[in-house]
């Protein structure tokens, strides 16, 4: 084998995820990234990270109910910082939904004022829900948030 040669063991549909993100992106809001509360690094991909760095984000800590209380406090406090808000739930429960919904539209109310100075109303706003395979990724859907 050549020195030179690159082996690309990117799958191809996380190369094409990646794409679509990147190009959703520009008409994102607010980006919430899901993660594994077990496991909160590995659960995470960087790339998607480096991608979203100038967006408001929202982290979730799934799976809260199978990991520990203690730990899971610690990791909020230690991913809430003044670009993201970081909140633990259960997502086969919704028990954390309208906290989400809240968090959101908290978040975004400085751009919702902007716009209502300016005459536009009732935009919608615009969120990507991201994490890797297995870290059960929530839905919701709520219109005029």
């Amino acid at each position: 084998m050549d020195n030179n040669t690159n082996i690309n063991w990117y799958p191809g549909h996380m190369a094409k995820a990646k794409r679509l993100i990147e190009d959703d992106l520009k008409l994102i809001d607010v980006v919430i990234e899901v993660i594994d509360a077990r496991i909160p690094i590995s659960s995470r991909n960087p790339d998607l990270n480096k991608m979203v760095k100038n967006k408001k984000k929202i982290i979730i800590l799934n799976k809260s109910d199978l990991a520990d209380d203690i730990q899971t406090k610690k990791w909020k406090e230690y991913l809430t910082n003044k670009d993201t808000i970081a909140i633990s739930m259960n997502s086969l429960n919704n028990n954390r939904v309208n906290e989400i919904i809240n968090t959101i539209e908290k978040i975004m109310a400085e751009e919702k004022a902007k716009a209502l100075e300016k005459g536009r109303t009732g935009r919608t706003i615009r969120v990507l829900i991201i994490g890797i395979p297995n870290v059960r990724k929530i839905f919701f859907n709520k219109s005029n948030i």
